[in-house]
């Protein structure tokens, strides 16, 4: 488990941040104004989150024209792909991983029980 502090930064293991990389790895491209909706953030929060993503170097963004404004559009970089894809196949292994020692508990569980009957019945049996 100390793998999950040590292997993704803080950049992208904070949870807005995190949740807006999840947003652009399902969406592609996102508005400055989706993530605000998404985030429930203010302006200043939303952007202080994408100016940090951006100098981390897992996003980019771009101006343009939406209607009669201008508006930031956001989609992440290869290197933000990389990331944000490691960081589910790391989220995958532990699933396997866990899955895997449940099985194992369940076995030696059940292993312990059937001992523990056949224990009881000989104790029965000698009586």
């Amino acid at each position: 488990m100390q793998e999950l502090y040590t292997r993704f930064d803080a950049v992208f293991f904070e949870k807005t941040r995190l949740s807006m990389m999840t947003v652009l790895y399902r969406e592609g491209v996102v508005s400055f104004n989706r993530f605000k909706k998404i985030t429930g953030g203010t302006d200043g929060a939303v952007y202080s989150h994408a100016q940090k993503l951006l100098e981390a170097g897992y996003v980019s963004g771009k101006k343009e024209i939406a209607g009669n404004a201008v508006q930031t559009v956001y989609s992440l970089t290869q290197s933000g792909k990389q990331l944000f894809a490691e960081y589910l196949q790391f989220l995958e292994n532990m699933l396997v991983d866990q899955k895997s020692a449940g099985r194992e508990r369940e076995s030696q569980e059940r292993e312990s029980r059937k001992k523990n009957t056949r224990s009881k019945n000989i104790r029965t049996k000698r009586n």
